[in-house]
């Protein structure tokens, strides 16, 4: 496939998948933003929600490691859009069940679905943009996160003030994404007819050795992601259960009304946007690999996690400063980890398996903050969920460190050195 050259084709492609990406997490986002409203308006107790929530994680994590060997051998344009639609039909469904049973069956496949959405996507990127500009798209695509959650967030906030209640959450979720599929389809279209009629040839990757070192390139993978995949582990689980059960946490803790813990939950994902960029910086100006870019995530997180521990619970806006802190870490980690990384394995074919990988290990933390933290609380208090935040952080930084001595912050592959291209924040 030739490569798109042009700022315009570059900035279409952004545009186009940076839409479709952020639709998707208004539908899934939409249930985690609303669990201590549908909580407090039904019968259903925190670990029933927590156990829909989990449904979620543990297919989405699961479905990755298909969606990443999928995206590697089928056309990505067709799993993405499979994702969207399938997904705006399980979001309508939502807004109609009544039972927790049923949720957790629509819930779960929402998770199968969406699965199909990101790693195709960064595939589908990779595909149409040199290494270069895959780079500083795959940073700029990674503002999807905290954008999105925002918008689900304020999405979930109007809902939940309004006579319609949460369920309306759902209906819009399932408009959104409908609405991201459809420009997912046509935009793609168009950027391949571009592709086709003016774009310039792929510049094929240096062969620097046959089929052992090669097979000893994949073996070497393979050892060095054991690390990774237990820190991504523990992302999932900072990273979802601190934005899971914080709305919670306010409204126990301050007797707030749902609306308010999540208005006052809005605050982090804006503040969160610059943890994208901020980690990239400093990646660059002390030229760390990703992983150890990520372990200063891990510390900082961990460092404010046991200040709030020890002074902060007991006040508003200690709390939420915390609550920002974290978050933007986390935020950091996750574009290091699971945006930056993977491309240093383009030159072996595995960067969709790899970025999949990755990300299936994240959601299985995320499917046991789901459930975990909500059961950690009823039983223990709140105090014992942050004193395990405060271990998960510490243990995330001695993964990330120890995956640098496994050899994941050696040098890239020949043809992928795009993450050390990746300079600033501009397209």
């Amino acid at each position: 496939m030739k490569k798109l050259y042009t700022h315009h084709s570059i900035y279409l492609l952004f545009l186009v998948c940076w839409v479709s990406y952020f639709s998707a997490y208004l539908g899934r986002l939409n249930f985690t933003a609303c669990i201590a409203a549908i909580n407090e308006t039904t019968s259903l107790s925190r670990v029933e929600l927590g156990r829909v929530s989990g449904a979620f994680f543990i297919c989405y994590g699961g479905a990755q490691l298909f969606s990443g060997l999928l995206a590697d051998r089928l056309r990505p344009r067709l799993l993405v859009a499979v994702g969207l639609l399938g997904g705006a039909a399980v979001n309508a469904g939502m807004a109609l069940s009544s039972t927790a049973g049923q949720m957790v069956l629509l819930w779960a496949l929402n998770g199968l679905l969406q699965s199909l959405i990101w790693t195709p996507m960064i595939k589908a990127v990779a595909d149409l943009t040199q290494d270069a500009q895959c780079a500083r798209t795959c940073l700029n695509l990674s503002t999807t996160t905290p954008a999105g959650t925002l918008g689900a967030y304020l999405m979930c906030v109007l809902c939940v003030a309004s006579p319609a209640g949460w369920r309306l959450s759902f209906w819009l979720g399932s408009a959104a994404m409908a609405a991201g599929g459809a420009v997912w389809i046509f935009g793609m279209r168009a950027l391949e007819r571009i592709s086709e009629r003016s774009g310039i040839p792929a510049v094929a990757a240096r062969d620097e050795g046959g089929a052992p070192e090669k097979a000893a390139g994949v073996w070497r993978v393979l050892v060095c992601l054991v690390p990774v995949i237990l820190a991504a582990i523990l992302h999932g689980l900072l990273r979802d259960g601190i934005i899971t059960w914080a709305p919670s946490y306010l409204q126990e803790s301050f007797g707030f009304p749902a609306a308010t813990s999540i208005a006052l939950t809005m605050i982090v994902p804006p503040v969160n946007l610059g943890g994208v960029y901020a980690f990239n910086w400093l990646k660059n100006r002390m030229r760390w690999s990703e992983t150890a870019t990520a372990a200063a995530a891990f510390a900082i997180c961990g460092a404010g996690l046991a200040l709030w521990t020890a002074v902060g619970r007991g006040s508003v806006p200690v709390t939420v400063v915390m609550l920002v802190v974290s978050t933007t870490c986390m935020t950091g980690a996750s574009t290091m980890l699971l945006s930056l990384l993977p491309l240093r394995f383009h030159a072996l074919g595995m960067m969709a398996t790899v970025t999949g990988l990755l990300n299936a290990s994240a959601y299985v933390g995320s499917a046991l903050a789901s459930t975990g933290f909500g059961a950690l609380s009823e039983r223990w208090g709140w105090m014992a969920v942050l004193v395990a935040w405060c271990i998960a952080s510490a243990a995330g930084t001695a993964l990330c460190l120890l995956s640098r001595r496994a050899g994941c912050a050696g040098r890239p592959s020949a043809g992928s050195r795009a993450h050390e291209n990746c300079k600033g924040a501009s397209l």
